[in-house]
């Protein structure tokens, strides 16, 4: 053995020393071999992140196709589909791709109908990190998503208890031809191809295919909503009432609407008064110190000749003494002169709202000039902002009622019987209000409309006033097990022919009563209009939207404080306004919804719909209706 300490101490290092050149070989050997295991699972791990991403991108277009729901009914859906999860893979893919796939690429967008499954697969040549030994160019290889576990989607439908209304636009635009979207006014041609009529096919068939799990109410509005009445018209037939709901200004809060629904208020005159001087304000003019005996011989007057010209010919009593042999009316002067004070005929007497009964005498006195000034304001002329309503721009407290909304349902809604006749002055202030019901009943007419006198106008009621029918008219919920077929076989039998005007807003806050009422577990109001209110009815809507009457409703409808204080009979889970304009121009424009998208809906397009024909209004109605969820699921589960 070596004494040689200094051999000893570099024993180890002269080791590495005389093996240092084995060990670069065996290096220098290992590195391609490294380096290929490296390329190799570079390119395992690239493979499988873009199967991740596929798998993610199918999984998210499925989940999207599936909210669309189009069954790829045909070539246009399908196409749709495999546009929508192309998208979504290029959104998630590293390599775009267009509408031409590449050579052996391929996209496959399957809808099982029975098991209500969307399944796609999808497959891509990618670029490898491989390249070919002869031709030093990159190979490729083909990913797809694992199409058992990813891109599939089934659709499930839960039902949940709903209480739905329809409000219906009953106005003359909707005769027009569904496809004409410039028309605006009252065509009067019955036909398929109205609004209305597809309208109805629509709803009837919602109500029948969701007639189990849900309950239905219809709320049909023009200007108003026309209401059935249990009593009958002096001639035999129906009679009606029009109904709103609104907190009144100040004075306007103080009328009996429906005492001076069918009178006579002598307007002409007064507006002469006024524009000679004589009266500067109508509500403020004492007109009982020199015009008492005006005010009240028009008021009688105006009531005999209702019964003269319609009522007593409806009934074969064709002269004044016909009418006071049947009891209808009595002799009560042997002239017929402003200055009595009264018509020489008195008719009607036993009705408690006869306007010369003494019981009466103190409601004429304190509300007439309140009545001239409503008048006034609807149809002077003078006041661009009000329409052909009572309840306008002028009289409507917007905030008083969207605070009193629930706390006031009694007090606001406001009801009143009205008088059949054609829309005239001569027997009602209110008369460009509720008006479909006298379009349906043949009152009104284009031919109506056109004859030369009120006279002949008259002669035309009193041929249907003996068989008038309350139809349209607002059809609530009730705890009536046979409710929703009622309430099918109402609408079905009803030859429905629409005219007046139109006013959503007054609408829409009277469903608020009728939603009150329902005891389901969700709340639904849908609005079907054609979405052009008259102007100056558009600007009171514009208030209210601006003011959050939508958001007041739907957060009134959930409250659970609203039903401890008895206001609505149960607080829904979810409550929800929809809007359907029908209009084949409408398009998915948001310009064309108003404020209806911008504060009642907030910006959310899902609360916002066009139609433009029955099928795209059924299928609208059935996708709102319906609680629709999508959710992922493996091949296996699909049976």
């Amino acid at each position: 053995m070596s004494n040689n300490k200094s051999e000893h101490k570099n024993h180890n290092k002269s080791f590495f020393k005389c093996n240092l050149g084995s060990v670069a070989i065996s290096f220098a050997i290992m590195v391609p071999a490294m380096l290929a295991f490296m390329v190799v699972s570079i390119e395992h791990t690239q493979t499988m992140r873009n199967r991740a991403r596929l798998s993610e991108a199918t999984n998210e277009a499925s989940l999207a196709i599936i909210a669309l729901n189009n069954k790829n009914i045909d070539e246009t859906a399908i196409k749709n589909n495999r546009s929508m999860a192309m998208n979504y893979i290029n959104y998630f893919s590293s390599q775009k791709i267009t509408d031409t796939l590449g050579d052996g690429d391929s996209i496959d967008v399957e809808y099982n109908k029975k098991e209500k499954v969307y399944s796609i697969k999808y497959k891509q040549k990618l670029n490898s990190q491989i390249t070919d030994e002869q031709t030093g160019e990159s190979k490729s290889m083909f990913v797809t998503n694992k199409s058992d576990s990813y891109g599939n989607t089934k659709k499930f439908e839960r039902f949940d208890s709903f209480d739905i209304a329809f409000i219906a636009d009953f106005s003359g635009s909707a005769t027009c031809q569904y496809n004409d979207s410039t028309c605006n006014d009252y065509l009067g041609t019955n036909s398929p191809q109205q609004r209305l009529q597809y309208m109805k096919a629509a709803i009837v068939d919602i109500i029948d295919k969701f007639k189990g799990d849900s309950k239905f109410a219809l709320v049909p509005y023009d200007i108003g909503v026309p209401v059935q009445q249990d009593t009958k018209n002096p001639a035999g037939g129906e009679s009606y009432a029009c109904s709103v709901m609104y907190k009144m200004k100040s004075p306007y809060d103080k009328i009996d609407y429906n005492f001076w629904a069918n009178k006579n208020i002598a307007y002409s005159k007064w507006s002469n008064l006024k524009a000679s001087g004589e009266i500067n304000d109508f509500s403020s003019y004492n007109y009982f110190t020199k015009f008492e005996n005006t005010v009240n011989y028009y008021l009688d007057y105006f009531n005999y000749r209702y019964y003269s010209q319609i009522i007593g010919p409806a009934k074969g009593l064709n002269n004044d003494q016909d009418l006071v042999n049947s009891g209808l009316c009595r002799n009560r002067n042997h002239v017929d002169q402003l200055n009595m004070g009264s018509a020489k005929y008195a008719c009607g007497e036993d009705d408690p709202n006869y306007p010369l009964h003494a019981r009466n005498a103190n409601i004429i006195k304190t509300q007439y000039g309140n009545i001239v000034q409503l008048y006034d304001y609807m149809f002077s002329g003078d006041y661009p902002d009000v329409h052909y309503s009572f309840a306008n721009t002028k009289t409507v407290d917007v905030q008083g009622t969207i605070d009193t909304l629930f706390s006031g349902i009694n007090s606001n809604t406001i009801t009143f019987n009205r008088p059949i006749s054609p829309t005239v002055a001569d027997f009602s202030p209110f008369l460009g209000m509720c008006q479909s019901p006298l379009y349906n009943n043949n009152i009104m007419s284009k031919d109506v409309i056109n004859m030369n006198s009120n006279f002949q106008r008259f002669k035309e009621t009193a041929k249907y006033i003996g068989t008038f029918k309350s139809s349209p008219h607002l059809v609530p919920f009730s705890a009536d097990k046979n409710h929703n077929l009622d309430l099918l076989n109402y609408i079905k039998n009803g030859n429905w022919q629409p005219g007046g005007g139109t006013d959503t807003i007054t609408a829409l806050l009277r469903a608020v009563p009728v939603m009150a009422k329902g005891e389901s577990n969700n709340k639904m109001i849908i609005i079907i209009t054609d979405g052009k209110d008259d102007a100056g009815a558009d600007i009171l809507r514009d208030n209210f939207l601006d003011a959050g009457v939508c958001q007041a409703i739907t957060s009134g409808l959930t409250s659970l404080d609203n039903q401890k204080n008895g206001y609505i009979n149960k607080a829904a889970k979810t409550a929800m306004i929809h809007y359907i304009k029908l209009d084949p121009q409408a398009g998915n424009s948001t310009d064309a919804y108003g404020k209806w998208f911008t504060k009642c809906m907030n910006g959310n397009k899902k609360y916002v719909h066009e139609a433009n024909d029955y099928k795209t209004l059924f299928d609208t109605v059935e996708k709102i209706i319906q609680t629709e969820t999508g959710n992922f699921i493996n091949k296996s589960e699909s049976n």
